[in-house]
């Protein structure tokens, strides 16, 4: 069965300061890789994307990510790891459910190159994506980011 568009709520954060990061060594690719700590604020506004579930289940304390977190030209927050999960449910690429599983089981996916939209306000706040395939630049807000009809695997 396709995902299509669920609904995922704008989720306001209680701060604007940057998230606490720990340089990691270098991808394979030779570009800088950070661990981007999960704040208990984050940790919180996860649990409202994953309803009726503790985000701490999952054991994920911060993930690795390329680059540094990057203030929205939106609102004002700093990016943080919920970002993706909420435009990947706005966009419709996963479940709530297989979302948190595949974290709770230490799997990520093999491509890690999407646009992010911030769950604030739903601006894109980075473009990532190879040839412009979510929407890029010409996507400003999550609005007109592209929605994916992904069958997921169980």
């Amino acid at each position: 069965m396709p995902v299509v568009n669920q609904y995922v709520p704008f989720l306001p954060s209680a701060n604007k300061i940057k998230p606490p990061i720990k340089p990691c060594p270098v991808d394979a690719e030779g570009r800088p890789t950070y661990l981007w700590y999960i704040t208990e604020d984050e940790y919180l506004r996860l649990n409202q994307i994953f309803v009726g579930r503790d985000f701490q289940e999952t054991g994920l304390g911060g993930t690795k990510i390329v680059g540094l977190p990057a203030q929205c030209p939106g609102c004002g927050k700093y990016t943080e790891f919920i970002d993706w999960v909420w435009t990947a449910l706005r966009r419709g690429v996963h479940t709530r459910e297989f979302m948190f599983n595949s974290l709770k089981q230490g799997r990520q996916g093999a491509e890690t190159m999407h646009d992010v939209y911030c769950s604030e306000c739903g601006v894109l706040t980075a473009v990532r994506s190879r040839n412009n395939a979510e929407g890029g630049l010409e996507a400003p807000t999550i609005e007109q980011a592209k929605v994916c009809n992904i069958v997921e695997f169980r």
